[in-house]
């Protein structure tokens, strides 16, 4: 793993970029989304053995912080959406260069699954595909796992490569049209119980939800 800074002076950020153990059949590249708040600390782990197992699998991978947050630049006073769409787009473009690939998938958790969405949504020619593991809800708005501004979850706004996965919840988020998503039109929706690695008590239990982990993998392959 190489840790680096990258961005600008004015917006410097900090990233670790996991080089792909084979690129057969084309470089590809994954930039994962983190946590917000305390949520980004205790998911550390868990996010690290993603980046290593994408790795694994011939993916480079780019885990970052954002403006404000971890060891890039800034206060947390100076982040707000678009600020965290743009580091995502940032880190979008820095990874192509790393990888001197032009496929690019987003992988969000919680907080960063929302800043992941809107980053697509905004840019979709941007990305080759778009995983979400446990977004943000609208009701859970406000809360110190989330950023100032954070925009909900639209599963209907999702690209049709896109995976959204829910571990904790009792109900899935419902797409609006059935027969569309049978059409390959809507998100896939999964519900896949499993450790919430963005608590304290699996952060000091140190679980990793490997379950999680290896949907994704295989998903992407």
């Amino acid at each position: 793993m190489n840790p680096f800074f990258f961005g600008t002076s004015e917006r410097r950020l900090f990233g670790i970029h996991a080089p792909a153990a084979s690129d057969a059949g084309g470089p590809r590249g994954a930039v994962l989304c983190q946590p917000w708040g305390s949520e980004y600390i205790y998911a550390h782990r868990s996010m690290r053995q993603l980046a290593l197992r994408l790795s694994l699998s011939g993916f480079h991978t780019l885990r970052f912080d954002y403006f404000g947050s971890g060891d890039s630049a800034g206060e947390e006073c100076d982040t707000d959406a678009r600020g965290l769409q743009a580091d995502v787009v940032t880190a979008i473009e820095t990874l192509k260069d790393l990888a001197a690939t032009e496929r690019v998938t987003l992988i969000g958790l919680r907080a960063g699954a929302n800043i992941a969405a809107s980053t697509a949504a905004g840019s979709p020619e941007a990305i080759e595909a778009l995983a979400l593991w446990d977004p943000i809800l609208p009701e859970e708005a406000g809360l110190e796992s989330a950023p100032q501004e954070l925009q909900p979850l639209d599963v209907d706004a999702l690209p049709s490569r896109s995976l959204l996965l829910v571990t904790q919840r009792p109900h899935a988020p419902e797409r609006s049209s059935p027969a569309a998503a049978d059409a390959g039109a809507q998100p896939r929706i999964e519900f896949l119980p499993a450790p919430c690695p963005w608590t304290e008590s699996a952060s000091t239990s140190a679980v990793i939800p490997v379950r999680v982990i290896e949907r994704i993998e295989r998903w992407l392959r």
